[in-house]
Order: C-alpha cells, then structure tokens, then sequence
C-alpha cells in the first residue's frame, strides 16, 4: 500500500505532495478532490515521489496516492493510501 510522506500547502495556491518510495513501483499516481468521497476527482501520473499540483482554489482539498507497476504493458495498481486533508490558503 502507497503511502503520503507529506501534503504542504505553497505560495500561489500551490500543493507539493510527496510519496514514500515503494520498491519495484515504476510510478505513482495522485487523485484530489474538494469532496471527502472523490466524486469530483483530477489525477496526475508520474514517476517521481514529489507532485505540484497547481491553479487551486482557496479550499480544503482531500488527497490519496497509489504506486503502480508495468506488467505486460499494463498498469497493475496498489490500494490507495490514507487520504490527507490540506486547506489552500496562500
């Protein structure tokens, strides 16, 4: 299971999100919403452990991460994390 190393909140409504490292992900992937249960949810992909996730609001944002893995040309998924709340206010 993916886990968050830390959510923080940056100046010009920005959020960096950093992942712990899991041994054998090719990537990560982090999912935020402004509602609790993900309804409305934005994605961003990658391969590095640290996320800038830009152009917010001034809201509460919920933020999950899951690691992901190439078998056979697909992504095969890890459960998601615990989900972090951040509120932008810078």
């Amino acid at each position: 299971k993916a886990s968050i190393k830390s959510v923080k909140n940056k100046k010009g409504k920005k959020i960096v999100v950093k992942c712990r490292k899991m041994s054998g992900a090719a990537g990560y992937e982090v999912q935020y919403s402004v509602n609790k249960q993900f309804k409305k949810k934005t994605k961003k992909t990658g391969s590095s452990v640290s996320f800038t996730l830009k152009r917010l609001k001034k809201k509460t944002y919920y933020i999950r991460v899951r690691a992901y893995d190439m078998e056979n040309g697909k992504k095969v998924y890890s459960k998601w994390s615990s989900v972090k709340k951040v509120k932008v206010k810078k």
